[in-house]
């Protein structure tokens, strides 16, 4: 009975995992992975720098989870890459997630999310992207939730926190584009058992935005 008990048990434990990290994805997905607030980070340190892409993390006071920085470079200009943030980007369909556009212009736009899944608890969230021109011929695309949440959520929703931006700046050959991200998902999920899943997601939202922005297509597996 013992054993049956045990792995009983490990079997919850491993749903549990899958069933935060599948929310983690989305998440990202939906665009709120983001920068810390204004505490002393910790340095940098490189967790992968695979096929053009570096991603890195660090640690932050008083956050639960590690701010992340994913760096590559794409072949089209600043612009392109910031039309297709606030644009395409943002369009893409999505069948967990309810979103509502509140404000919407060529460098602000505002929405709200409830991001449902048969597994957790929905997330809600409003958002604001602003376009920034830079000296140079660079963009900043930040964003950062608002306390605002989704009108139609449930009373049971749980809210996420979320800062982050998409530095484009030009070169010789295109764009370097740099995306750095911290989000807290909610709740009482350990960090632990979402890091994989957040720097994974991290690096699959800036693929999207590399091939989206060129007009290629999406690579395998990140179509949804």
């Amino acid at each position: 009975m013992a054993s049956i008990h045990d792995s009983g048990e490990r079997s919850i434990l491993v749903a549990r995992r899958r069933s935060v990290g599948y929310l983690a994805v989305l998440l990202c997905a939906a665009a709120v992975c983001s920068p810390a607030a204004a505490a002393q980070p910790s340095p940098w340190r490189t967790l992968s720098n695979e096929n053009g892409i570096h991603l890195e993390a660090r640690r932050v006071a008083g956050e639960r989870f590690d701010e992340l920085r994913v760096a590559t470079s794409v072949k089209v200009s600043p612009d392109a890459v910031a039309d297709f943030l606030l644009g395409k980007y943002l369009d893409a369909k999505n069948k967990n997630i309810r979103r509502s556009f509140i404000e919407r212009g060529p460098d602000v736009v505002v929405w709200s999310d409830v991001l449902s899944t048969p597994v957790a608890a929905d997330r809600c969230y409003s958002m604001r992207f602003e376009r920034q021109e830079l000296a140079g011929g660079a963009v900043r695309v930040k964003f950062a939730s608002l306390d605002k949440a989704e009108a139609n959520s449930k009373p049971d929703c749980i809210a996420l926190r979320s800062r982050g931006e998409w530095l484009m700046t030009p070169t010789a050959e295109g764009t370097r584009l740099v995306y750095a991200s911290l989000t807290d998902i909610g709740g009482n999920t350990p960090a632990f058992v979402v890091k994989g899943t957040l720097s994974s997601a991290a690096v699959s939202s800036v693929r999207k935005v590399v091939a989206g922005s060129a007009g290629l297509a999406l690579p395998r597996g990140l179509e949804d």
